[in-house]
């Protein structure tokens, strides 16, 4: 706020700046010591909102000021300040024009700053109100107070504006009266007037049309009956024509105008304050308001909260703790820091609420804060809205997203995982946490023994239920396995079993059980159990999704038996395999019988070369069997030639390089045995390039065939044949490491020759 202090004494100049310094850190004071001084500035800045002035100044006076800030329509509000003043002198300022009038006590520098704040308020309120102008319809027939009137009002109240009618008809005509949008905002009328009677017309306008603007007579010769009539029929004011009437119209008029439109807005605020009562206690919702500062207390709360709660409003204001004491334990910690200021008012917070009669229910609140001046809570206004239903819904649908994952863990750990133990160990899991019980098992029907026999458990004390095994029919597993149902026992009373079970469920401690049969194809594979340690009075979606994780268990089992069956055949049809293939190899030694036992031999040594070399376990099934079938294609070569004492011709050397190819033509029809190809195909080529059937050289050659070539020459020249003895072994040790680099891959070479040694 910009004030200009006019004072001419510099020890009360600098008191007044340090007070508002430090009481209103906003207010900017200018200071002039004399009247010049002081208009010198009124006319070099027009931003000033309040003159503060001396009474008695070197130059002049605060009243020329005053003077010349209301002569100059200067918008600023005008303080008066003396220090020495008396009744007269207040009264004379404050005719003037001035806002207010201090007097320089002991304390007055305390309340200085509130009293210029109110001031300029003020000030600004009459500026805002002059800069509208007054309308008044002038209900009047002599020429003479007509005149004056106008004049007065255009000399001393120029934002009232006059309308002159002269008869009643007019005045009907601009005040319709009713709800009709009003062109005027006060009726002022002469009372002794020329057939009329004024009183009749006032009874119109007020009791008749219901029009509710400010009336006000004017008489010239009127008496204390006459006003109290007046009055009485609705008139805002009665105004004799005595000498002065005219300076007072003005302050009049205006009094009437705000008076009125103070009740229409009184009248508003309780329609409005009526309707939001209505609106309170005929909501659904619960509307409240608690006060927290000094001490918490509950200042309303609409009835709904009877309905809600079954508390009644009374019993919360009696006992304002009940608000709190009705919330669940776990939630009150919650609405303490919501109602301390503790946490965000600005999201909408969730309690779960105990009735009157035990039962519950969720609350949920939304709150704004109450502050005082200094910025501090002091209350909270809220809103409680019953959200039981969708807090329900919400928990069922959680519920079933849980159930839903749970029921993809488990088909996973199906898909995934082949043993069976796993799997039904992750559904039990399952089992146990989504249906809220306390512990779970699988017993699996064995059809050798017909008996129904532990296979899983999960949440018992002890191991005695792994000793479990029942026929069809015993215990409530059997009776569930051979109804193929569900079996509920709901009580400790009747959950006894006659099969010795007894004294485990007495030492467990379970009160509930549930058995359903695990069916999967028709065939019933085992049951699963659930026992609880308290009652359980499961919906029908609970007992759904047991069956459903039932029905998974089964698959689970009956994949399982599936695999396990699947391996069997494959293991005797592997087996089946390498028999025909042991069998031909047979029919070759005893084609050969110079041969015999050399395939044997060359198959072992060839498969602990290779794992010596690191070749894959799975790699290795497919090199032995192409180890023992390296000589299959010596099944087309003549007996001549095969069989023959001597060295072989040149034509019969081909014949007999044909063997590899025979080999290929024989195996590659055969998906089975098209991997165990490179050894047959491919032993007789050599590193160098020279060998057959197509000089494959070096690393083009199949490792499998590389490998088999040393372990084949090593053997053979190891062995007597009918052209000629065996070699001492170091003869075979030289030889294979001469041919090392031609004949044989040397890194196979120096693994072999290792080997060997």
């Amino acid at each position: 706020m910009q004030i200009l202090y006019v004072e001419d004494n510099s020890f009360d100049a600098d008191l007044t700046r340090r007070a508002l310094l430090k009481t209103a850190p906003l207010f900017t004071l200018d200071i002039a010591r004399t009247q010049t001084e002081a208009l010198e500035a009124l006319q070099q800045k027009t931003d000033y909102d309040l003159l503060l002035t001396d009474l008695r100044l070197p130059d002049g006076s605060g009243f020329a000021l005053l003077s010349y800030v209301r002569e100059q329509g200067l918008p600023l509000g005008v303080v008066v300040i003396t220090g020495q003043g008396d009744e007269e002198i207040a009264v004379s300022v404050l005719k003037a024009g001035a806002d207010d009038y201090i007097v320089k006590r002991q304390d007055y520098l305390e309340h200085l700053a509130l009293t210029l704040e109110n001031v300029a308020q003020r000030h600004r309120a009459e500026i805002a109100r002059r800069e509208r102008a007054l309308r008044v319809l002038y209900l009047e027939n002599n020429p003479s107070d007509i005149d004056l009137t106008r004049h007065h009002f255009a000399s001393h109240a120029p934002h009232i504006h006059l309308k002159i009618v002269h008869t009643e008809a007019q005045v009907f005509k601009q005040l319709p009266g009713g709800k009709n949008l009003l062109e005027f905002d006060a009726l002022m009328l002469d009372f002794l007037w020329q057939d009329l009677n004024a009183l009749d017309l006032l009874k119109e306008l007020r009791q008749v049309r219901g029009l509710d603007l400010p009336i006000i007579f004017v008489t010239g010769h009127g008496d204390e009956e006459l006003a109290a009539q007046v009055l009485r029929l609705g008139a805002s004011d009665y105004v004799v024509k005595s000498p002065g009437y005219l300076f007072r119209l003005p302050g009049l008029l205006e009094n009437a105008y705000h008076r009125a439109q103070l009740l229409r807005e009184q009248a508003a605020l309780r329609h409005s304050e009526e309707r939001f009562r209505r609106l309170a206690e005929n909501a659904p919702d619960v509307i409240s308001r608690f006060r927290i500062a000094p001490a918490f207390s509950v200042e309303y709360i609409s009835p709904a909260i009877m309905e809600l709660t079954g508390y009644t409003p009374e019993e919360f204001y009696r006992n304002p703790d009940l608000m709190v004491e009705a919330i669940h334990l776990d939630d009150q910690p919650l609405f303490l820091d919501l109602i301390q200021g503790k946490s965000s008012l600005a999201n909408p917070a969730t309690f779960h609420f105990i009735r009157k009669d035990g039962s519950s229910l969720w609350l949920e609140t939304r709150s704004v804060p109450v502050l005082d001046n200094e910025n501090n809570l002091v209350a909270i206004e809220a809103i409680f809205r019953d959200v039981t239903e969708r807090k329900e819904a919400e928990e069922h649908i959680q519920r079933q997203i849980q159930r839903l994952n749970a029921l993809r863990t488990v088909d996973t750990a199906i898909s995934a995982s082949l043993d069976l133990k796993y799997t039904l160990n992750v559904l039990l899991e399952h089992v146990v946490s989504r249906l809220a019980v306390h512990a779970a098992t699988i017993l699996l029907f064995n059809p050798k023994t017909q008996l129904l026999e532990y296979s899983a458990g999960t949440g018992f004390r002890s191991r005695a239920i792994e000793t479990i095994s029942l026929r069809l029919g015993d215990g409530y597993a059997g009776k569930a396995a051979l109804s193929r149902s569900t079996l509920h026992i709901p009580d400790r009373a009747v959950l006894k079993d006659g099969n010795g079970f007894s004294d485990l469920l007495a030492s467990e401690g379970f009160v509930a059980y549930y058995g359903t049969p695990l069916v999967a194809k028709g065939e019933v594979k085992g049951v699963l159990e659930i026992y609880h340690r308290g009652a359980l009075n499961p919906d029908p979606e609970w007992l759904s999704f047991f069956e459903t994780l039932a029905g998974q268990a089964a698959i689970a089992i009956d994949n399982a038996e599936l695999f396990e069956n699947l391996q069997h055949a494959n293991l005797d049809l592997t087996q089946a395999y390498d028999t025909t293939l042991e069998g031909w190899v047979r029919a070759l030694d005893l084609r050969d019988r110079e041969t015999q036992g050399h395939t044997q031999r060359v198959t072992e040594m060839t498969v602990q070369l290779a794992r010596s070399m690191r070749v894959s376990e799975s790699s290795l099934l497919n090199l032995r069997r192409g180890a023992l079938l390296h000589d299959i294609g010596k099944m087309g070569i003549p007996d001549s030639i095969l069989h023959k004492p001597g060295p072989l011709t040149t034509e019969e050397w081909k014949i007999m390089r044909m063997h590899p190819v025979y080999a290929y033509d024989l195996l590659a029809p055969i998906d089975y045995l098209r991997p165990t190809l490179e050894i047959p195909y491919c032993h007789h080529e050599r590193w160098d390039g020279s060998g057959y059937p197509h000089g494959t050289q070096g690393e083009q050659i199949p490792l499998a065939a590389r490998l088999f070539t040393v372990v084949d020459v090593w053997d053979a020249l190891s062995s007597d044949r009918s052209y000629r003895q065996r070699w001492q072994p170091d003869q075979v040790y030289n030889y294979i490491r001469s041919q090392s680099g031609l004949h044989f891959d040397p890194m196979i070479v120096e693994k072999f020759l290792q080997l060997i040694s």
